[in-house]
């Protein structure tokens, strides 16, 4: 038996439900994987440049100073002015050297001043401060 024209009525479709994503506001549909895809490039960046083998005649520099002002420091000695060195040699494959000037401020107050001679090695793939040599 079919219904007559006067009693169709329209019938709603069930309403649809909405997913999760569909009922976040459209700034944040927009900027969400704007912002994701930013922070997955820039993290990317950071492990490439992080995995960029070091300048091995830059990295002794910096321990070498780092080991000077250390040792002026158990001295009681305050470091004023440490060296810039103008090179560090390569002895062998696994050794470094370098030397420079340092002034320093003694427990009682006078400056001076010494030379600093300072060698690296590399012992099981890492470097290491060997000596560090202060002389007038």
């Amino acid at each position: 038996m079919e219904p007559s024209s006067d009693q169709t009525a329209a019938v709603d479709p069930a309403p649809r439900q909405q997913g999760w994503f569909m009922r976040l506001p459209l700034w944040l549909r927009i900027a969400g994987p704007v912002v994701l895809l930013v922070l997955v490039l820039g993290g990317t960046a950071a492990v490439v440049v992080a995995s960029q083998p070091k300048d091995p005649l830059a990295e002794a520099r910096a321990l070498c100073l780092s080991g000077m002002r250390l040792e002026l420091e158990q001295r009681g000695a305050a470091a004023r002015e440490m060296p810039l060195f103008s090179e560090v040699e390569r002895v062998t494959d696994d050794e470094y050297r370098t030397q420079g000037s340092v002034s320093y401020r003694d427990d009682d107050g006078s400056e001076q001043r010494v030379q600093v001679r300072c060698i690296v090695r590399v012992e099981d793939g890492v470097m290491r401060v060997a000596g560090i040599r202060f002389s007038s």
